[in-house]
């Protein structure tokens, strides 16, 4: 199976840990859509991985294109709320109120990022910098892998039908 060993600086990798931790808390999140069950190795197993070094120099993670697919998918969702952050934080005014819909999202980006707690316009600059990471990061390979392995299994279970089982096709 391909793997994507994926080094980063500490300001990535804290980006890459908002993004996983969003997408995680996110019900439904690591259900595949086909099966209905729980992914085997989604995103779940990557986030204890960059948590441990996200206050190191740089982190160094493995990817497998399922969970490149799932994190390109968290990139687009966390960059649309960091894009949000300064408008909600200005609509919440002095309140405590949260100003993410993602349980936690709040805590997390200001654990990452203090920089936010004074400035929440802060949250701007660090969706252009997931985005220009997103292009960095080997998300167009990953799904085209994913492709040319779903067409294989269609292959295989079509090659192991029966002629004579025409219902089967």
């Amino acid at each position: 199976m391909t793997s994507y060993t994926i080094r980063l600086p500490q300001h990535q990798a804290r980006l890459v840990a908002l993004a996983i931790d969003y997408h995680l808390a996110r019900p439904g999140s690591e259900i595949d859509r086909d099966t209905m069950e729980e992914y085997r190795h989604g995103l779940g197993e990557v986030l204890p991985v960059i948590q441990s070094q996200v206050d190191d120099v740089s982190a160094t993670f493995d990817l497998s294109p399922l969970q490149a697919t799932l994190l390109s998918t968290a990139f687009s969702s966390v960059m649309s709320e960091l894009k949000m952050y300064s408008i909600f934080d200005t609509m919440s005014g002095e309140s405590a109120r949260p100003r993410s819909t993602a349980p936690g999202f709040d805590d997390h980006l200001r654990t990452l990022f203090p920089e936010v707690s004074d400035d929440p316009s802060y949250a701007m600059g660090l969706a252009e910098d997931l985005a220009m990471l997103r292009r960095e990061l080997p998300f167009a390979r990953a799904k085209q892998a994913l492709e040319e392995e779903s067409v294989a299994l269609e292959e295989a279970k079509r090659a192991r039908r029966k002629p004579w089982q025409f219902w089967k096709r």
